[in-house]
């Protein structure tokens, strides 16, 4: 059996020993005539990732593959799955590519990559060439810290050490913000399992995951919290101005998501697998136990 296979056998198990309502929820259609009306409105769509046999999205950050025999890790963000049901709805395999947001905008241009997904400040400038297709997501960060905490405000974050993974960089302004001296890891399970140990003073992720997160018994010891919510950012697909039809479908597509409850499955998922990477990394127990 691979540690592939084993991880997804006992990430089963994890998810019902905990909380019920926290078993991943698959986001479907109302009907069979719907999923076939969704299709049927797809064909055409992306021309270039169809001769190109991909769906290709810009992101701000692509995690390499595992090596063989090496642990699985889950990633920070949820662009991966996102990527990869659009993908799906439209009968290709996802291409995700590693691409700055101003690079993107030339990449889009130039039609090298067919979309764009990036997590949006409210003020960000209008694209010059593209719409905007902003999803229902709406991320900040939110701390991990343990319930006998000192820490009450933002004020107390002031010299404290902040685990996070690299790539939360939102997290990273706002706790660099605060005075706070930054403890960085290569994926978020490595963060939180620090927190766990004491190897820093709290760690933080995105919102959305966190409340699914804290549904995990084992997690209430670390159930206090601090929202740094002063400055959230939308989650938001980018198309050239000129794929009109493209840009439609998007919007309808995630009308679509919000009532299947797609981005809470995609929530409860990413909880699950965390919560099960750190039950598998944590090797001393858990500080002031």
């Amino acid at each position: 059996m691979t540690l592939l296979s084993i991880r997804s056998v006992l990430c089963t198990l994890l998810v019902l020993a905990g909380a019920g309502a926290l078993t991943p929820a698959v986001a479907t259609t109302t009907s069979t005539a719907a999923a076939d009306s969704v299709a049927t409105d797809a064909v055409g769509l992306f021309p270039q990732a169809v001769s190109q046999g991909a769906l290709r999205v810009a992101v701000v950050h692509v995690t390499p593959a595992a090596a063989p025999g090496a642990k699985v890790r889950t990633e920070d963000r949820l662009d991966t799955p996102a990527v990869k049901a659009l993908a799906a709805a439209l009968n290709l395999p996802a291409q995700l590519v590693q691409l700055a947001p101003d690079q993107a905008a030339r990449a889009l241009a130039d039609g090298s990559v067919d979309l764009a997904l990036y997590s949006l400040p409210a003020d960000a400038a209008n694209w010059s060439g593209m719409t905007s297709v902003p999803t229902s997501y709406r991320t900040y960060p939110k701390a991990v810290i343990r319930s006998d905490t000192q820490i009450r405000s933002r004020a107390d974050l002031a010299g404290r050490t902040v685990c996070i993974a690299r790539t939360a960089a939102h997290a990273a302004v706002a706790a660099t913000q605060a005075g706070a001296t930054l403890l960085p890891f290569a994926h978020p399970s490595d963060a939180l399992v620090a927190v766990r140990e004491g190897k820093c003073d709290l760690g933080l992720i995105d919102q959305t995951v966190w409340q699914p997160l804290m549904h995990y018994p084992e997690w209430k010891k670390f159930s206090a919290t601090l929202e740094l919510a002063d400055a959230p950012r939308t989650l938001t697909w980018l198309v050239p101005a000129e794929k009109a039809r493209e840009a439609q479908w998007l919007q309808a597509r995630m009308q679509q998501w919000d009532k299947a409850g797609q981005w809470t499955a995609f929530s409860k998922k990413w909880a699950t697998d965390v919560a099960f990477d750190v039950y598998l990394d944590q090797e001393v127990p858990d500080c002031h136990s």
